[in-house]
Parts: structure tokens; sequence; C-alpha cells
């Protein structure tokens, strides 16, 4: 673990025009990109973070999902709190409450590196929410551009803008026909409507590319993991309250009658959950 941490607690907050213009992007075209979100020293350190999870990463021996899956992993946050820290954003809640509620939560917290003359699992056509329902937004997607977004490097997401209004999935020919990249640069951050269909495509170049992803969801749905328990208290405890929540410190469900019958102000479940 690191000994420098992030501090995103005193960022300066993005302008209610700004608020206003990547909210309605999401909920038209289906995604909007936030410039300059990370300062220099904060991608370098997450970086490197990420390389030695990349270079220290063993799969499961039996499971061919855990090689499949082994340029994402899906367990950052249990290894150096600087992923945490990302959490504590207060720029995040302006961005997805718009979409998801206050009490928004965590779904699943992945990064995505794809190597040299390579691809990764991201590459497949897909969205990142298998629920629909017109007009009404289940998932949220969160990229934080950790190198250039480029049409070369594999990074520029290819995203069909307006395929999250229909639960109809396209054909690749079509996807490939019609859809545009998300060129940006390092230390962006892309936000979209996690039903919109997209995809990575093959690096060609001889550098890596990476960033680090956030499925946020409402506060009443299933995470991919039961955060609470997978990551550490020694890193947990450390975090602020937002953070905490996203985590789904607020949303645990009692595991015995003790617990169960607890005074309202202390249940594990908080109320005015949305």
């Amino acid at each position: 673990m690191h000994m420098v941490e992030i501090n995103l607690n005193d960022k300066n907050l993005l302008s209610n025009e700004e608020v206003e213009e990547c909210s309605y992007l999401v909920r038209t075209r289906g995604y909007a990109i936030v410039n300059n979100f990370l300062n220099t020293e904060e991608i370098t350190l997450l970086k490197k973070i990420m390389e030695s999870a990349i270079q220290e990463y063993k799969p499961i021996e039996g499971v061919p999902r855990s090689i499949s899956d082994k340029y994402q992993i899906h367990d950052l946050i249990n290894r150096d709190i600087n992923y945490g820290r990302l959490l504590e954003d207060p720029r995040l809640q302006q961005l997805v409450a718009p979409h998801l509620g206050d009490h928004w939560i965590m779904y699943a917290a992945t990064s995505s590196s794809i190597p040299p003359h390579g691809s990764n699992f991201a590459s497949r056509l897909h969205v990142d929410t298998p629920r629909f329902q017109l007009g009404y937004i289940f998932n949220i997607g969160i990229i934080w551009t950790l190198d250039d977004y480029e049409l070369n490097n594999g990074g520029a997401l290819k995203i069909l803008p307006g395929s999250q209004h229909s639960n109809i999935k396209p054909s690749l020919e079509l996807f490939e026909k019609h859809c545009v990249h998300a060129v940006c640069k390092t230390g962006s951050l892309l936000i979209f409507n996690a039903g919109m269909y997209h995809r990575t495509f093959e690096n060609s170049t001889n550098e890596w590319n990476h960033s680090m992803t956030l499925n946020a969801c409402r506060s009443f749905m299933k995470q991919r993991m039961d955060w609470v328990r997978f990551i550490p208290d020694d890193i947990s405890n450390k975090l602020n309250q937002q953070a905490k929540r996203l985590i789904g410190f607020d949303t645990r469900l009692p595991s015995n009658l003790d617990e169960f019958f607890l005074p309202e102000d202390q249940r594990l479940y908080k109320p005015n959950q949305g």
C-alpha cells in the first residue's frame, strides 16, 4: 500500500451550468465528458498502482473468466486506499445524483487496461446493465481516463449514442456503421447511461492504455460484490461518509435478530434510501 494518498475532498465543485449540461447530454445522446477531472499527480499515482496490480494478478485455476478478465482488476479498492479515495470526490454526487437519486451506490468498480497490440474483455459489444425501462435509468457508467483516449490505442470507447432508448441490441455491423469514438485526454471523466451499447477495440500502439471504471446503481439494487465485507476495514474505516455510502454501508441487511430489532437510528439499512 502506498504512503502517498490523493485528496479529492477539496476539489472545487462543478458549476450548476456544467452539471446541467452533463445531465442533459447523458439523458439525450447518452454520454458526456468532463475534461481535467484528475490532475497529473493523481493520474501518475493511480496508474502506478494499476500497473502493479496487473503484474501481480494471478488467474484462478480452472476459471476461464478469471483469464479473460486479466486486464480488468476487480479488487483495486482492496489493494490501495487511493482507489477508495476516488469515491470521496463530491463532484461524483453532482454528476450521478440527477440520474439515480441522492442515495445511489456502487455496483462495480473495475480497471480497464488494453495491452499493446491487444484488447480486453470489454471489446465485445455490450451494455453495463441488463435492465431496460424506457425513460428510467438503472445504472450510470463512470470512466476515469489514466491515458489519452485516442483512435489508435483502444481507449477511445466506441459508443452508439441513443441506443440506450431501445431494448433491441444492434447488430455489430449496424453498431460499427453508426458508432462514435469518445475521444478525450488523460485525466478526463466520461459519464454515460450504462444501457448505451459500447465496446473497446484493439490497441494498435506499443503503449498500454489504462482507465478506471465505476458502475453506479440505485440504492435498492444488489451490488456485484458485498463491498462492505469485501473491502478491508483498514481501508473503508478511513474513507469519508460519501464513500462509505457508495460502498453500501447505508444499505446493509441484518444478519441476525439482534440487528433486526435495533432502534431505527441504529439500523444497518438507513431510512429514506429512495
